[in-house]
Order: C-alpha cells, then sequence, then structure tokens
C-alpha cells in the first residue's frame, strides 16, 4: 500500500515537470485597435492560440507588446497576460493600452514572457 501511494505521489509531481508551458504552446498576434483614438496611446488586440494538446492556464500566459517605431525600435512596451483556461486548439483574446504617440507607431509585435 505504501509503495503504491508513494508511486502516485511521484507520478502527480512528476506531472507539474512535464505540463505544456504558455510559452511553447500559445502563438501570439497583435494589432491595433482602431475603435479607440487616444491622443496618449493606443489600444493593442492580443491573440493568442493554443496549438498544444493540452489545457493552458491563461494567468499564467504573460506577453509583452512592443509598438515599434519608423526606426524599427520599440518605442514603447507594456506586458500583460490572459484570464481564464486556453483549451487545446482554443483562440483567446484581450486588450492593453500602450501609452505612446499615435503618429510614430509603425506596427506592434507581441512576444511570450
Amino acid at each position: 500500500m505504501r509503495r503504491a501511494w508513494s508511486a502516485g505521489l511521484g507520478l502527480f509531481l512528476a506531472s507539474f515537470l512535464f505540463a505544456a508551458n504558455p510559452r511553447e504552446c500559445v502563438d501570439l498576434s497583435a494589432r491595433q485597435d482602431n475603435d479607440v483614438s487616444s491622443p496618449s496611446g493606443i489600444r493593442v488586440l492580443i491573440n493568442g492560440y493554443n496549438h498544444c494538446s493540452e489545457d493552458i492556464d491563461g494567468g499564467g500566459t504573460h506577453f509583452r507588446v512592443n509598438v515599434i517605431g519608423a526606426s524599427g525600435t520599440a518605442i514603447a512596451r507594456q506586458s500583460g497576460r490572459f484570464g481564464g483556461t486556453i483549451r487545446p486548439g482554443g483562440r483567446v483574446e484581450t486588450l492593453v493600452f500602450v501609452v505612446c504617440d499615435p503618429e510614430r507607431v509603425r506596427s506592434i509585435t507581441a512576444e511570450a514572457q
């Protein structure tokens, strides 16, 4: 009985080591949300797609939005994360506001953190 309990505990703990990593499982994309305009920044829609076969904790899926200017360098950054659970093959989206000069924005990227 004790051996079976120890083996079960070992498998349970090992499952945390092999759990799906949000950085490897969630593909990110970002685009400016033109429904809102502000002289102090832009609102960005972040989309995530879980391409793994396991549920992903959205709260553990951290990302950074980079707003790129004409020189090709980041003029502003904003971090965020999703909420809830992202099912296998599921999509999730959230909005973030990035403080920057909207006139200087050339492109937007999102990267896993």
